[in-house]
């Protein structure tokens, strides 16, 4: 699959982190720099590469979908075992909410409730009970 773009990423940063109020608008072109400067023309980059506060934008993208992490365990010399973190774009995703009218609604439940007018959470004490249909 094609490189992702700064302009592709930046889009579903908007659409994502800043539509959920996670970072201002101001920082999804330098979130969507630094997160291509990690990652190059590569799909994956390794955690301990990061920063720590990189990282931590790492896990809000992980959070809307943006990116995953894996891991794999490496046996090295004498036998010891060490595991390896490691982050991958989602691709497919990102491009997803780029290119969607508006931010994904979160899960079905989410735009479940979303859906339902604001009249219908009004507690009124004289209101007959719903009737099952």
């Amino acid at each position: 699959m094609a490189s992702i773009t700064e302009q592709e990423l930046t889009r579903a940063i908007e659409r994502t982190l800043v539509a959920h109020s996670k970072i201002p608008l101001a920082d999804a072109r330098p979130t969507a720099r630094m997160v291509l400067g990690y990652f190059g023309l590569e799909d994956s980059v390794l955690d301990n590469k990061l920063s720590s506060e990189d990282r931590d934008r790492f896990y809000l993208l992980e959070e809307e979908g943006l990116l995953t992490s894996e891991e794999e365990d490496a046996t090295v010399s004498r036998g010891k075992t060490w595991r390896i973190h490691y982050w991958l774009l989602k691709k497919a995703r990102i491009r997803d909410v780029g290119q969607a009218g508006e931010a994904p609604a979160g899960d079905e439940a989410e735009s479940v409730y979303r859906s339902i007018g604001a009249a219908a959470w009004e507690r009124r004490p004289d209101a007959p009970p719903p009737t099952g249909g």
